[in-house]
């Protein structure tokens, strides 16, 4: 279990006290998400916000999601998402961000009230889960935030958030879907993979095959294949805000390159 529910009060935080220094230049930047601007990226992180205090506190759903197929729930969210920030273009960036305080808020204490063991309202599929427990479905929601905050931060160049206590839970929860990433790449029995993200803020992470699936592993000796990714590249890539060969110089692998270069097309959100 990844635990990051006491770091939400803190990120919220850092990303109002961004939003309020930002200029009117700043706030027209293009962004890591070709389509948006950064005031686009604030209307997203508010209407999540409010769409997850809508569905998860007062049970209002806009459309039965769950059982649509992965693919179709993409292309739902994906028109969800534009039509949102459509409509608060025409939103100022001072209501919006009164806006994204409140909502903040609501989000956090909802968060408070759930028993983090018990089944999430949506399994997060980008780790290949069909059913997951409370707990994973609010670091996904973490991921979301930290990830986006830190594009905002990328293009106006105001600071960043690759400090340790908020960065590495970011990569911890991101490389939970590293076994189902793997799980139609075929290799020999016992073959192990590890991922290094290098920084002050990294970590290592190792799968194994066993029993004709990949699982963690926590033995650190033998590995066939070593992946290493600069910590200030690896949020990209494994956000798809970066080409794997544009940040090619950001990192090396020994071993299987084939098994290996697998690693670099991981995605840890719904893309």
């Amino acid at each position: 279990m990844v635990q990051v529910l006491h770091l939400f009060p803190r990120l919220n935080s850092s990303l109002i006290d961004l939003l309020e220094r930002l200029s009117p230049a700043q706030w027209n930047s293009p962004t890591a998400c070709k389509q948006w601007t950064v005031k686009d990226i604030a209307a997203h992180l508010l209407d999540t916000s409010l769409r997850r205090i809508s569905f998860g506190r007062d049970n209002h759903f806009s459309q039965a999601t769950q059982e649509l197929a992965y693919e179709d729930l993409l292309k739902f969210l994906n028109t969800l998402n534009a039509d949102w920030v459509d409509v608060y273009k025409r939103v100022s960036p001072q209501v919006l961000i009164k806006q994204i305080s409140a909502a903040q808020n609501d989000f956090y204490e909802y968060f408070l009230t759930l028993n983090l063991t018990s089944p999430a309202l949506f399994p997060v599929s980008w780790a290949g889960e069909d059913q997951s427990q409370t707990w994973f479905d609010i670091a996904r929601e973490y991921t979301e935030r930290w990830h986006h905050q830190q594009q905002i931060r990328l293009a106006t160049g105001i600071g960043s958030l690759l400090e340790r206590e908020l960065y590495h839970p970011f990569l911890e929860i991101s490389m939970l879907a590293l076994p189902s990433h793997y799980k139609l790449k075929a290799a020999a029995e016992g073959v192990t993979i590890r991922v290094t993200v290098v920084g002050d803020a990294g970590g290592s992470w190792s799968i194994i095959k066993t029993n004709n699936t990949w699982k963690f592993t926590e033995a650190e000796a033998d590995t066939d294949t070593q992946v290493y990714i600069d910590q200030n590249i690896a949020w990209m890539l494994f956000s798809k805000g970066i080409d794997i060969f544009e940040a090619e110089q950001y990192w090396q692998i020994s071993g299987d390159y084939e098994l290996g270069f697998h690693a670099l097309k991981m995605t840890a959100f719904m893309v």
